[in-house]
């Protein structure tokens, strides 16, 4: 079996940080040559400066649902394997479902092979999407995502990009709420409170997200937009610790 000093050794850190390091130095070489061709093309400094410190700060704060997703799957699978993907490229339910899909338990108890297995499929898994746009995304873009078509200039046609990402994320969202109702049925009518959480808190988290949303539109605060996905997910984190 298992045990942290594995998943939580001091090379696992190492790898992290040299990540991290990777992901960070690529983003301030972006910075510093878009600051730089801002200034050849004769941009007022001060306004480059106040472009800087605002995107830092709307990059900052959606980061919170990232850091949130490591601190719940630090407790299955240690802190530096969940701090190394979600630092590149992911998402919390991707990964949240690759560690379901190959082990359910405490990270004492999780062998080698299943550590290596979980790393391998959130790894591999999420390569999908860059290598999709590498090859494939300039064909789509051209084929579905055009603004304009037709004859007439001024012919306008509704993008059926926008339909396809929310076809998909409905099939999702159904996915999950399908594989727990299923679960609520095998149980039979002696079902524990606890065994409900999980839809409960499915549906707590969606009216969070739909208040703030709402919020959004009336009040026009589109900052609150950056914060709408780290604030639902810990309303439902928070709504968990209660009903269990």
């Amino acid at each position: 079996m298992m045990s942290t000093n594995i998943a939580n050794s001091w090379w696992m850190y190492c790898i992290g940080a040299i990540v991290c390091l990777f992901v960070l130095s690529g983003s301030l070489i972006f910075i510093i040559k878009a600051f730089q061709d801002g200034r050849r093309i004769g941009m007022d400094i001060g306004y480059l400066k106040k472009t800087v410190i605002v995107s830092a700060v709307f990059s900052f704060l959606p980061s919170i649902s990232i850091l949130i997703g490591v601190i719940a799957l630090s407790g299955v699978i240690g802190i530096p394997l969940p701090w190394i993907r979600l630092s590149v490229i992911g998402a919390l339910h991707y990964e949240g479902t690759a560690v379901g899909t190959v082990f359910s338990g405490a990270l004492t108890s999780m062998t080698i092979q299943q550590f290596v297995t979980i790393a391998t499929v959130m790894t591999l898994g999420i390569l999908t999407g860059p290598l999709y746009c590498l090859f494939g995304f300039k064909a789509y873009d051209k084929k579905f995502l055009s603004k304009t078509r037709g004859t007439d200039a001024g012919e306008k046609k509704h993008s059926f990009g926008p339909i396809l990402f929310n076809a998909a994320f409905i099939a999702m969202i159904s996915a999950f709420l399908a594989e727990d109702f299923a679960k609520l049925a095998l149980v039979g009518k002696a079902t524990p409170l606890s065994s409900y959480v999980p839809a409960i808190v499915i549906f707590i988290s969606f009216f969070s997200m739909a208040i703030l949303d709402l919020i959004v539109k009336k009040t026009g605060w589109q900052w609150l937009g950056s914060f709408s996905l780290g604030l639902s997910m810990l309303v439902g984190m928070i709504s968990a610790i209660f009903l269990a």
